[in-house]
């Protein structure tokens, strides 16, 4: 609850009687004076020290307003004080004159009390701040209550003081009613000057005034006791006190007040005060003159004191205007420099400063309108700028302006794009500032900058963290993130269909046509399967050739005929620089409802598409339950296989090459094996399908390859000439396709001292056709020496261009061509196309005697397979090397019909 009106109440009602009292003890003094005996003084005795106890109150409240600052609770805090020992010197004062028969007497008690009041009186006048910072304006403060403390003690003198005192010499008036006289009206003068001159900054300016009437009359009144010396029942305290005491409650009761405005407003006012003293002095000292008054010299001496003072305190005044008018100077050239920069710095700044009116009317623009919009800024005034606002920024606009306009002070920063006199928009950030209380402004301030580049390259920073960059689709963070949003706050209501895509052989076609023609078919993928799906729906690149697909809404059968679609799309050739290319796809699908997680979807569905691409022919395939039990597998398998790497657990065994008919053995093909610890003895079927997927393909050839070369050396170093003659060595695409493989068989020869040309590197069709580092690594590999095979020749894409191109030495037909009695023509075919081309041609997959008869009937010179001998550990082989087992065996086959 707010209790400033119940205190302003009561301050108006103190105030009130203070007033009242005033009047009524006035009226009644006069009344005495003008009557005598007829009009009875006990009312004035009664009534003079109810009017210092009512002034003592409102100064007391006056203190303890928390509203002033803390001098000017200070001042009226020991004015209340003063006030209080008034009160108790009246209530003396009354008490001896009234005992005394309503006669003026004044006792010791009453004497000390009033010199204490006296000197409590001094201490809050004389503590009243100077309001006066440099030293020459002090020193001007001080000459001028000195020279109207001087004014004033000469009119005193001349008037009342030599008079006083004239009639103590007499006997008529006391000493100590001179003293009192003396102290009192030095007091009153001095503290009058101090008020009148200082202008105390700590008080309001109408308090001021009334407590410099309140000296005034309490000087005059003061003044007045030699006119009472006959009427013993009157004192000049029953007037003095209540009047003085009304008008210093006044200036406690009207204490509040625009704070920093009185001390400047003061000293204006005051400042003809001098003058009028001293031209009054030397009034003064003209009439002594004239009329040969007794006082003349006192008068005089007095005179030329003030005007000596005067004329000190008018050049010092003078000296202080020089001083203010060369600041003065200073400061407007300062302004004007401030100024003359700040005008450049706004015609030369990128952004565009505004002045309008609140209804929006341009009353200035900056030059730099013209740079940020074309515009020249001249017919931009008088008009406002909301018409050039981009229709879809307007509301943004009208709610921003119209809060800044509501209260001055108020702010916004906001962005609307504009039109540029070219017809294009640009984006602006304007700061806006209502300064329609500033003077000098009167209107609203608006910087602008353009930010269009910014918001652009933001715009495409944030484009480019959500989508391909390639295809334009969402990229993986981007689908992530709506998979969220549609499965996190639905209910297991809402159907959703996740689809994983990866093109079948995509790496292929890097390989062979280059990374310019594989972007080429991504974007055109891209585009053919934007155009199969709804626009509800959301398409993403994952990566590499791997895409995915969220269907909402949507599941089942629906998904199947839209995955269909998009089959038959991809499967129509599309033209990449010249190429004519169709891709297959697998598709990995699973069906999910809202609630379920996010990253467990995405899993089944990698697994179905994992299953759809080992069928090898493409197609779709939905996720069912249990089939990560065949991936767990995979990953068991690849974590085993590595631990196998480590531990020793793989070992090479050699099958043989032998010449036909003889059957003399010419070479070896080491085929790895697995001694796993709980299964027993693995063929590569068991394995390397899972170490091709998971890239354990290169450390396991890169094992196999200095394995092979070690058994190789070590047979030549301890068989001699019986050694086989070569070493064959199966290679796969990833193995190719790795920078470092030349360097491998090179390491391998080097640690086992083989001679490049006894190894043999086996490839297959589908690797031969690669290109970029599959071509380099071969050419690689022919630089060194090595031989090269074309493994399962007929099988894959065999051509005549492909012979042509490919450096290989050897080709192998492959099992499936091996002849039986009766057709025979392709194995004579390739037979003969080696031949042609001076490439050797190995049969492989002979597993019957006819077979190999008839092939060295056709002119096939080496063979390969089960009749002739099984892969088998080193050390078999070395037994059978040396006990010429291969030449019997194939000896005896070729004697048979």
């Amino acid at each position: 609850m707010d209790h400033a009106p119940r205190h302003a109440a009561w301050d108006r009602r103190l105030l009130l009687a203070s007033g009242a009292l005033a009047v009524t003890a006035s009226a009644w003094f006069f009344l005495v004076f003008a009557l005598g005996a007829a009009i009875p003084a006990l009312v004035s005795w009664l009534l003079m020290p109810c009017g210092a106890a009512l002034a003592a109150g409102l100064c007391h409240r006056a203190g303890a307003d928390p509203l002033l600052p803390g001098a000017a609770r200070r001042f009226w805090r020991r004015m209340s004080l003063a006030l209080a020992v008034l009160t108790a010197t009246m209530v003396s004062h009354s008490y001896e004159s009234v005992a005394a028969g309503v006669t003026t007497r004044v006792g010791l008690i009453t004497g000390l009390l009033h010199a204490a009041f006296l000197l409590l009186l001094a201490w809050p006048l004389f503590g009243l701040p100077m309001a006066a910072g440099s030293r020459a304006r002090r020193v001007t403060v001080g000459l001028d209550i000195g020279v109207i403390v001087a004014g004033a003690a000469i009119f005193c003198w001349h008037f009342v003081a030599r008079h006083l005192f004239a009639d103590t010499a007499a006997g008529d008036v006391s000493i100590v009613t001179s003293a009192g006289f003396l102290i009192t009206g030095s007091i009153v003068v001095v503290g009058t000057a101090k008020v009148a001159v200082t202008g105390a900054g700590s008080l309001a300016g109408r308090s001021l005034t009334a407590l410099g009437a309140a000296l005034v009359a309490g000087g005059l009144g003061v003044a007045l006791t030699p006119l009472l010396s006959d009427r013993p029942a009157l004192d000049t305290t029953l007037l003095v006190v209540p009047v003085s005491g009304f008008l210093v409650a006044l200036g406690a009761a009207r204490r509040a007040g625009p704070r920093g405005a009185g001390p400047a407003a003061r000293r204006q006012r005051h400042s003809p005060l001098l003058y009028l003293v001293a031209a009054a002095t030397n009034a003064l000292l003209i009439a002594v003159v004239v009329e040969d008054s007794a006082d003349r010299i006192p008068v005089t001496v007095a005179a030329v004191i003030l005007t000596a003072l005067v004329v000190v305190r008018q050049l010092t005044a003078l000296r202080e205007n020089e001083h203010l008018l060369g600041r003065l100077d200073a400061n407007f050239l300062e302004l004007r420099h401030k100024e003359q920069r700040f005008r450049l710095l706004v015609q030369n700044s990128t952004d565009v400063v505004t002045i309008t009116e609140p209804d929006g009317r341009i009353r200035y623009i900056s030059p730099a309108v013209q740079r940020v919009l074309g515009l020249a800024p001249r017919p931009l005034v008088g008009t406002s700028i909301v018409h050039r606002v981009h229709p879809e920024d307007r509301a943004t606009i009208a709610a921003n302006v119209g809060h800044v306009i509501s209260r001055p002070g108020n702010s916004a920063t906001y962005q609307v794009r504009l039109a540029h006199a070219d017809g294009t928009y640009r984006t602006l950030e304007i700061i806006s500032v209502n300064l329609t209380d500033e003077p000098s402004v009167g209107g609203v301030v608006s910087n602008s900058r353009d930010v269009t580049e910014t918001v652009q390259a933001h715009e495409r920073l944030s484009y480019e963290a959500t989508h391909d960059v390639l295809t334009g689709l969402a990229n993986r963070a981007l689908f992530a993130e709506r998979l969220a949003a549609s499965i996190t706050p639905a209910g297991p209501g809402h159907r959703i269909s996740i689809v994983l895509i990866d093109l079948d052989d995509f790496k292929t076609v890097n390989d062979t046509l280059g990374h310019a023609v594989g972007d080429g078919l991504l974007v055109a993928v891209a585009e053919r399967m934007r155009a199969g799906i709804r626009p509800t729906d959301t398409i993403a690149r994952l990566g590499g050739d791997e895409f995915a697909i969220l269907f909402e809404g949507l599941g089942g059968a629906a998904v199947d005929r839209v995955l269909g679609r998009i089959a038959g799309a991809l499967a129509v050739p599309v033209d990449i620089d010249g190429h004519l290319l169709a891709v297959r796809a697998s598709f990995g699908v699973v069906d999910g409802r809202g609630g379920d997680d996010a990253g467990n979807l995405l899993r089944q569905a990698d697994i179905a598409m994992y299953e759809a691409k080992e069928r090898g022919e493409g197609g779709c395939q939905r996720y069912r339950p249990g089939t990560e039990a065949r991936g767990a597998e995979r990953s068991r398998l690849a974590s085993a296989l590595l631990a196998a790497l480590t531990h020793d657990e793989l070992v090479l065994h050699y099958q043989p090459v032998v010449t036909l008919p003889e059957g003399r053995l010419t070479g070896v093909e080491a085929l790895v094996r697995w001694e796993h610890p709980t299964r027993g003895l693995l063929g590569p079927g068991e394995f390397i399908p899972g170490a091709e997927q998971t890239g354990l393909i290169v450390p396991l050839g890169r094992w196999v390859l200095r394995t092979a070369c070690r058994q190789a050396a070590a047979w030549i170093a301890e068989l001699g000439e019986l050694a086989p003659g070569t070493m064959s060595v199966n290679a796969s695409a990833r193995q190719l396709r790795e920078p470092g493989f030349a360097a491998d068989v090179a390491a391998a020869l080097t640690d086992s001292g083989l001679d490049p040309h006894r190894l043999t590197v086996e490839i297959t069709e589908s690797t031969a056709v690669g290109g970029g580092a599959t071509q380099e690594t071969l050419r690689a590999l022919r630089t060194l020496g090595v031989r090269l095979s074309l493994d399962d020749f007929g099988t894959g894409a065999s051509t005549l261009s492909l012979l042509a191109n490919c450096p290989v030495d050897q080709i192998k037909l492959d099992r499936s061509f091996a002849p039986v009695p009766g057709p025979d023509l392709i194995a004579g075919a390739v037979l003969q196309l080696a031949r042609a081309m001076g490439m050797e041609a190995v049969a492989e997959g002979v597993e019957t005697p006819a077979q190999a008869a008839k092939l060295g009937a056709l002119g096939y010179v080496r063979a390969q397979g089960f009749h002739f001998a099984r892969p088998m550990p080193p050390e078999q082989l070395g037994t059978g090397i040396v006990t010429d087992g291969f030449s019997a065996l194939a000896g005896s086959l070729a004697a048979r019909p």
